[in-house]
């Protein structure tokens, strides 16, 4: 069973635990050896939950900028269609001389890609709009839509990468610290046992235990109290 803390238990519990550990040792501040430890804890256990909290922050951040992403990419696909078929009436037929020269394998090529590879089509498609010009003027307008859309893609997708970064780079400063209170804890573990050597209910004194089976925690004075009560009405019977 287990009762320090480690790298596969989560936040929430690892701040349980700290705060319990906490709660205890303020009640032996009569003992020395113990002076600081709460405190000490109480640091790491703050600097964890920070940086839990700014790593949260980055994936929530994240997820909005994933969505401008997704519609900005939904944008583009409508707005390329919509210009092909403009282009078709320009032409008064399908096939015609304007979409054969914007639109030579139709719009599936620019707009069934994503991501970069769809901003390198929509480029390509923008500069065949110029050389069009000149038999298609009504386009500049179909052509200033597709450009200003594709800036926004590149945009949303700069942000991407930066949020992705940013979230990897807030992780990872997240884990450092949870090493840091992992550390601390195994030595305030530590320095407790020393305060009281060959003692070990009043070491476990300081140490919550984790969930057992039954979503109780081990070794609280409810379960025993529940058990004692569970026999003694069993004896009585």
């Amino acid at each position: 069973m287990s009762v320090l803390p480690n790298a596969k238990t989560p936040i929430t519990r690892c701040e349980l635990k700290s705060l319990y550990t906490q709660a205890m040792l303020g009640k032996f501040s009569d003992v020395a050896a113990l002076n600081g430890l709460a405190s000490k804890l109480a640091d790491a256990t703050n600097g964890l939950l920070a940086r839990e909290q700014a790593y949260e922050q980055k994936v929530k951040e994240l997820i909005v900028i994933r969505v401008e992403v997704k519609f900005t990419d939904r944008l583009a696909d409508q707005l390329v269609r919509l210009a092909l078929k403009r282009a078709e009436l320009e032409d008064g037929r399908p096939g015609g001389r304007i979409v054969t020269a914007l639109f030579p394998g139709g719009s599936t090529p620019i707009i069934k890609p994503v991501g970069g590879t769809q901003i390198k089509e929509m480029r390509a498609l923008e500069g065949r709009y110029t050389e069009v010009a000149a038999i298609y003027p009504a386009g500049s307008a179909e052509l200033d839509k597709i450009t200003a859309v594709r800036y926004r893609y590149e945009q949303a997708l700069e942000a991407r990468k930066l949020g992705v970064e940013a979230t990897a780079q807030a992780r990872a400063a997240r884990n450092l610290a949870k090493e840091e209170f992992l550390d601390v804890f195994a030595e305030v573990a530590n320095r407790i046992k020393a305060a009281f050597p060959r003692d070990k209910q009043t070491q476990d004194l300081f140490f919550l235990k984790d969930k057992t089976d039954d979503g109780l925690d081990a070794g609280d004075d409810e379960e025993t109290e529940d058990n004692t009560s569970a026999g003694s009405a069993g004896s009585e019977g």
